[in-house]
């Protein structure tokens, strides 16, 4: 009995998963075949192109993705291919899924190079750039999340490297690897303007920067000074390059804290050999400090310390 009543409901299972399987499916006359319109394609790419478009313009989003999609799957070389690619993109934005829209542009531009909607896609692909460097995001990932953002922009640079208009971008990028303290990141941004755009206004201000990100590489508590050379360097070329420059003030507020920070340099040394119990060298350095940084706050403490301890 109960073996009756099992093969009762296996019977019913399957009959029920085959009526249900094959309400997905449809007699065609034309081919003598069973097809399903979730695969079937067009005989067209044009055909294919606007039976897509005719899902999107009566709101159903989701068919028309799918047949946009289908249309780059088989038909990945014809002339509405570029087309569903941007649609798809656009399709995605509207949705926020700046990811998924950006690929989509990006594809575009990859495998479409000469489609007129190249430079359309990319003006989109950096408004989304623009929004990802400026989106904030909070959590445990924030750290993972800041360094995916500015891939977006450095794609968008890298797409069209000569551009005037990546000049913002190329700052934007540089002041968002500033912001999460990638001083490397937004010195080798920055030189993108220098290496592109040599003889514009713009390389004045990358510059400038590129000294002012310089001094945040400066090790803690390092008694090397070849960095600190090395960007004094810098700002002697940049002064003789552009000697009206407009960073005047802040040129010379970095030069004050190289003076500091060399000048630290000197006193910890000379602190060094003077908890070692070695006077002379202690004293060689503090003299050292006094003749060339006299103004700076160790300066003055080994003035000090000359004149009263030592």
């Amino acid at each position: 009995m109960i073996n009756k009543i099992i093969k009762r409901y296996i019977f019913i299972f399957f009959f029920l998963l085959g009526f249900h399987l094959y309400s997905y499916w449809e007699w065609t006359p034309q081919t003598g075949k069973w097809i399903n319109p979730k695969y079937a394609v067009k005989d067209t790419p044009k055909e294919q192109f606007e039976y897509a478009e005719e899902f999107r313009k009566n709101g159903k989003i989701e068919l028309a993705i799918r047949e946009h999609r289908k249309l780059l799957k088989h038909y990945p070389k014809s002339e509405y291919a570029a087309s569903s690619c941007f649609i798809l993109g656009e399709i995605y934005k509207e949705r926020g899924n700046n990811k998924k829209a950006f690929e989509y542009f990006q594809k575009i531009i990859d495998e479409y190079p000469a489609s007129p909607l190249v430079f359309s896609a990319i003006k989109i692909q950096s408004e989304i750039a623009d929004k990802e460097l400026t989106r904030e995001k909070r959590g445990p990932f924030k750290f993972l999340t800041n360094k995916e953002k500015p891939k977006y922009m450095s794609k968008v640079i890298e797409n069209n490297p000569y551009n005037l208009e990546n000049i913002e971008r190329i700052f934007k990028l540089a002041e968002f690897y500033c912001k999460i303290k990638e001083y490397d990141e937004s010195i080798g941004t920055l030189n993108k303007i220098i290496k592109n755009f040599p003889e514009t206004e713009y390389c004045e201000r990358a510059k400038y920067l590129i000294i002012k990100y310089s001094l945040e590489l400066i090790p803690e508590n390092s008694y090397d000074t070849d960095i600190i050379e090395e960007i004094r360097e810098k700002i002697l070329e940049f002064s003789i390059e552009y000697p009206e420059n407009k960073f005047k003030d802040e040129i010379k507020s970095i030069e004050n804290i190289l003076d500091e920070k060399e000048a630290e340099m000197y006193y910890q040394i000379a602190r060094y050999y003077e908890r070692a119990g070695k006077r002379k060298s202690a004293i060689y350095y503090y003299k050292k400090l006094i003749e060339k940084f006299p103004d700076t706050k160790y300066g003055k403490i080994a003035y000090e310390k000359i004149n009263k301890s030592m």
